[in-house]
């Protein structure tokens, strides 16, 4: 295939939307202190040069031992041809590492690997983290009017983040699925998710949180406290305060309490 990888830089996300130069080795990421774990959201961006046409491109995270760590969705993209130079950047996030060891970042095009970088796992927080991951979440839900959610396993939300509109009371998120309301694959049934709100201007990730999930029954009394904080912030909303009777009997509420607030017994 007529496609020739012609160069390729990984940075920390907020770095980047933050115009700040990648300290230290520059195809690096942060995993923390404890040397492994979720890494911090980073940026890839790769530029390609080929025939003019259609192709269908995904990346992979490799571990030293080469297992796959990773693996995006397929996406489409379009190069112009073998005399221009096409430049693509995405954010990536959810990828968990067992080691600070370098791994790799492998592309492919059309199912063939077009080039392979060294990524350099660093046992650092990012140098941007001014208080814990929940604090940022807390700021960050104060802010927007959507969260990202993803719902790891099979039924989930495969791998990738999904918005949805919310409610936050006593520091938990409340998210409505079901019937005429929003979809979440796989939420109702999780035990765990990942929130990851993105900055309101830039539209970058700030944060990545893990929650525990659980439903809150229609006849439960937090239902009914919860309702009050939903009703405002669902937008277009045909029935007005007649929308609770509506979303008891066809809607499912899941509570989300991100992992530093305590599970309430």
């Amino acid at each position: 295939m007529d496609v020739r990888l012609t160069g390729v830089y990984i940075a920390d996300a907020r770095l980047v939307s933050e115009g700040v130069a990648q300290p230290e080795d520059a195809m690096a990421v942060f995993v923390g202190r404890a040397g492994k774990g979720r890494i911090a959201p980073f940026s890839v961006r790769r530029s390609y040069t080929g025939a003019g046409g259609w192709y269908r491109e995904a990346m992979a995270v490799l571990a030293p031992n080469g297992d796959v760590v990773w693996r995006s969705p397929e996406r489409a993209l379009t190069l112009r041809g073998s005399n221009k130079i096409d430049s693509f950047t995405d954010e990536v996030h959810g990828v968990v590492v067992d080691s600070d060891d370098d791994h790799e970042l492998v592309l492919l095009v059309g199912g063939d690997e077009v080039g392979r970088v060294p990524v350099a796992v660093l046992d650092e927080d990012p140098p941007w983290s001014s208080g814990s991951e929940t604090d940022v979440l807390d700021e960050a839900l104060k802010k927007s009017t959507v969260v990202w959610v993803e719902v790891p396993g099979e039924g989930g939300t495969g791998g990738r983040a999904v918005p949805v509109w919310y409610g936050t009371l006593d520091g938990r998120v409340y998210v409505l699925v079901g019937g005429s309301e929003q979809h979440v694959a796989g939420l109702a049934e999780a035990t765990r998710v990942g929130l990851a709100p993105r900055s309101k201007e830039q539209q970058s990730l700030v944060a990545e949180v893990e929650a525990s999930a659980r439903v809150v029954p229609p006849n439960d009394p937090l239902f009914a406290r919860v309702a009050p904080v939903l009703l405002p912030r669902r937008l277009n909303l045909r029935d007005g305060e007649q929308a609770v009777d509506r979303w008891r009997k066809e809607c499912t509420l899941v509570e989300l309490t991100p992992s530093s607030i305590p599970a309430e017994v």
